[in-house]
């Protein structure tokens, strides 16, 4: 993920369509969502680790989906 996001920023940097002002601030901001991101992905996967008998339930009810 990180080589992904450090790849996003540099090629933003050299495309210049965003016309970044503050480099730094682009910095943080880009650095800032991936590890939002990365949080997000781990809280997942340790929820789903501990609830395991929502997930197969959720497979089997169907009720939420519309068609």
């Amino acid at each position: 993920l990180m080589t992904k996001a450090l790849r996003r920023y540099f090629n933003a940097l050299r495309s210049n369509e965003k016309h970044i002002k503050n480099v730094e601030n682009y910095l943080y901001g880009t650095m800032q969502n991936l590890f939002g991101v990365w949080w997000n992905k781990q809280a997942a996967r340790e929820y789903v680790a501990k609830h395991p008998e929502e997930e197969k339930s959720a497979d089997n009810d169907n009720s939420g989906l519309y068609y």
